[in-house]
């Protein structure tokens, strides 16, 4: 794995103000803002922020989502110290390392997404942290923070999600039944499987939640999933990660709906 940053002479392995989920951190300085979602360094490597997103998933370019997101970064980044965790061995196509990054012992992700210039999302391989930055998306949401203002998470009906097929959305509702065929595992919101909300999970995913007597113990579970909608009929959202599935205790947050 490759990673240019500068190592302070001395440093600890880890800070002891790191999140305890960051256990690789490395410390360095001089990082440089380039966007929304990227840091540079003096020494030429790139980092993405891992496990964020900008809300222009789910506004466009309505209230200038990106531009908000870097200042916001800048200021917290910018003359910090920060501590610097690689998570994946290959940059992607843009020649970026996804990284969780942390400043004075915050993580950075987890800032921006209780601030609610930020959400929460990541597939593949589970991402350290990710359970406190769906923590923080909660109690953005409930305080009704930055573009939360605007917006809170949809009931799981076709009519709040046809908008969003061909886009990303996160949605919540209860698995009405499940349904496990060879190839895929399908979640249903509702009865009519042909028009109504549904999850599909591929047969080689299934192990990563647990297998197939897992998947059929979230019948009449409440659930949270974001993503990418495809239309099948109705709504549906192709899941390849646990990260992409939160299991819910409690009824719909208070608050707006907007699809």
């Amino acid at each position: 794995m490759a990673l240019c940053v500068v190592l302070l002479a001395g440093a600890p392995n880890l800070s002891r103000a790191d999140p305890a989920c960051l256990t690789e951190a490395v410390e360095t300085t001089d990082a440089e803002v380039i966007d929304a979602r990227t840091l540079s360094h003096d020494e030429g490597a790139a980092l993405r922020l891992a496990g964020v997103e900008p809300f222009t998933l789910l506004l466009g370019d309505a209230g200038d989502p990106e531009g908000g997101l870097t200042r916001r970064l800048t200021a917290l980044a910018s003359g910090a110290r920060l501590r610097v965790q690689v998570t994946a061995d290959a940059p992607d196509r843009y020649g970026r390392l996804p990284a969780l990054v942390a400043a004075g012992g915050t993580l950075l992700q987890e800032q921006l997404v209780r601030e609610g210039l930020a959400i929460a999302f990541a597939t593949g391989d589970p991402l350290p942290c990710f359970d406190r930055l769906l923590a923080a998306e909660v109690d953005a949401r409930r305080a009704n923070r930055g573009f939360w203002a605007r917006l809170l998470v949809p009931e799981a009906l076709p009519e709040a999600l046809e908008p969003r097929l061909g886009r990303f959305a996160i949605f919540q509702g209860t698995v009405i039944s499940v349904g496990t065929r060879p190839a895929t595992t399908y979640l249903d919101f509702g009865f009519r499987w042909s028009e109504d909300v549904t999850i599909e999970i591929a047969a080689k995913n299934r192990d990563a939640f647990g297998g197939e007597a897992a998947l059929e113990k979230l019948e009449g579970t409440r659930v949270r999933a974001r993503g990418f909608l495809v239309d099948k009929g109705g709504p549906m959202l192709p899941v390849r990660s646990p990260m992409q599935l939160e299991i819910l205790d409690s009824a719909p947050e208070d608050g707006r709906i907007t699809p």
